[in-house]
């Protein structure tokens, strides 16, 4: 096409006084769109590294979740035992099954978090580590059936399913993690409680229940939206 015919109304009107309206000046709109797009871009990494932290933390804690597992497994191996429990070999499958379970939290804790943090990927290791965790509390509470005596004391029983439970929740202080355990523990624990005909099976069973349903409250409360809310709160208020 000759230059001849290109229509000067199709040219770019050069010597207008009129601003440009380009990518060079942007509108106060697209500022201020780019301003929130910014903000929640900022919100959302604050976000992830609350959550990355939060998880670091979590498996850091192992090994003080596997201590107390270890600790309250044998107390109550030497107190159902010396109660009359249950034979050696159950006691040493029901131990066994546990020490398996604190193995592989050991496991991955050094193969995860311990040798690179750099390198681990943290949400599918706390996944993992839950897990661990949800294995445990079923072994756990399947110990009901299998080391506790015929009649046990209702302290026996407590201790039993409320005293690893508390400790993790404490130690771990993960509320996915302490979920995962005392669950199965406790509900496991409660069921053999009724079915066995216990002394005081009921009292013992929602006592055992109640015990690890407050660590539950505390950890769904500091997630709750209400108290984020509350915190955001101007203080006069």
């Amino acid at each position: 096409m000759a230059l001849t015919d290109i229509d000067p109304a199709d040219l770019p009107e050069w010597n207008s006084s009129a601003p440009a309206m380009g990518a060079e000046h942007p509108s106060s709109d697209d500022s201020s769109d780019q301003r929130f797009g910014a903000l929640d871009r900022l919100r959302a990494l604050h976000g992830e590294a609350g959550r990355n932290l939060r998880e670091a933390q979590f498996l850091a804690r192992a090994p003080s979740g596997c201590v107390v597992l270890m600790l309250t497994g044998s107390l109550a191996l030497l107190w159902a035992g010396a109660a009359g429990g249950a034979a050696l070999k159950a006691s040493f499958a029901w131990a066994a099954l546990v020490l398996f379970g604190i193995v592989a939290m050991i496991r991955l804790h050094i193969r995860g978090f311990a040798r690179s943090l750099r390198r681990t990927p943290l949400a599918e290791a706390a996944s993992d580590l839950r897990l661990l965790l949800l294995y445990g509390g079923m072994v756990w509470g399947g110990g009901a059936f299998l080391i506790m005596p015929d009649l046990p004391a209702p302290a026996l029983v407590f201790l039993f399913a409320a005293a690893p439970s508390l400790g993790l929740a404490l130690s771990l202080k993960d509320g996915c993690g302490f979920a995962a355990f005392a669950a199965p523990a406790s509900f496991l624990t409660a069921g053999a409680s009724i079915l066995g005909a216990w002394p005081l099976d009921l009292w013992v069973a929602g006592a055992v229940l109640a015990a690890t349903t407050a660590p539950g409250l505390v950890f769904w409360w500091q997630q709750s939206p209400l108290r984020q809310m509350l915190l955001r709160a101007p203080a006069h208020l």
